[in-house]
């Protein structure tokens, strides 16, 4: 695939003050006693990192590394499974954990843009008009291996960093595929079963349907549970310690590419 061009708009990547319950509720359920989740208090979702678009006569073009993220303008976005065709997806911006709606973007096509969308089935596609976001590049990738119990950082192609993990028990095993992270989250109390910081991602669990009254989402977060690193203990989601969390979350923004691969 070509590497797609972007308009020249774009806006910071950072996500809205929000409730961190949201998320971890809606997520597939982390921790050893999902059911008794702490309610928290409001959480301040953490700032991200920026990433500085190179201009070109024709837009932006991106480099090796880098990825296009597109970020929602309006209250709601609707998400097409072609250009002119049916709405698949309607979309409220900011969602449901009060984060702006992120999309990675796959390809150009026409005057719009080839999205992975935030919903089920996992994998999910579609299609946004071009006037409907804000684009900004990426330079960052997360790889995340099951067997090795890593999750590795790449900046513009290059490893940067790897981080030891927690990952789904056999009865709910952390879905595999190419996904990204939606949203980042940081506890107003770090001492819980999520720690300190939380992303979303578009990825879904295979076995639950739901939990706690949300989708079934697959989270990459904190623990206070440091044994369970290294395991295949939790009931899909992607654990840290809390050492590696706070600088995945000072480093990483949301829209980054997300692979997780046996």
């Amino acid at each position: 695939m070509r590497d797609p061009i972007a308009t020249p708009r774009h806006r910071r990547l950072a996500s809205r003050s929000c409730l961190l319950l949201v998320l971890l509720t809606a997520a597939a359920g982390c921790a050893a006693h999902a059911a008794s989740l702490p309610r928290e208090p409001a959480a301040t979702a953490h700032p991200t990192p920026t990433p500085t678009p190179t201009p070109t006569p024709s837009g932006w073009q991106l480099s090796p590394g880098e990825s296009l993220i597109a970020v929602a303008k309006h209250a709601a976005i609707d998400v097409r499974t072609r250009p002119g065709g049916p709405v698949r997806w309607h979309l409220r911006n900011p969602n449901a954990s009060g984060a702006p709606v992120i999309f990675l973007v796959l390809a150009q096509r026409g005057d719009g843009w080839n999205v992975g969308v935030p919903a089920r089935p996992n994998g999910a596609v579609g299609w946004l008009r071009d006037s409907d976001v804000d684009l900004q590049i990426d330079p960052y990738e997360l790889r995340a291996s099951l067997g090795r119990h890593t999750l590795s950082v790449y900046k513009e192609g290059r490893r940067i960093d790897v981080f030891r993990i927690g990952v789904g028990r056999p009865s709910a095993p952390t879905p595999t595929g190419t996904f990204y992270l939606t949203e980042l989250l940081e506890a107003a109390n770090p001492n819980t079963p999520y720690g300190p910081f939380a992303y979303g991602t578009s990825a879904f669990s295979d076995v639950f349907s739901e939990f706690e009254g949300g989708p079934g989402q697959i989270g990459v977060h904190g623990t206070n549970d440091p044994s369970s690193i290294g395991r295949n203990v939790s009931h899909g989601c992607i654990r840290l310690g809390t050492k590696d969390i706070r600088a995945l979350a000072h480093m990483v923004p949301a829209g980054t590419p997300l692979t997780i691969s046996p």
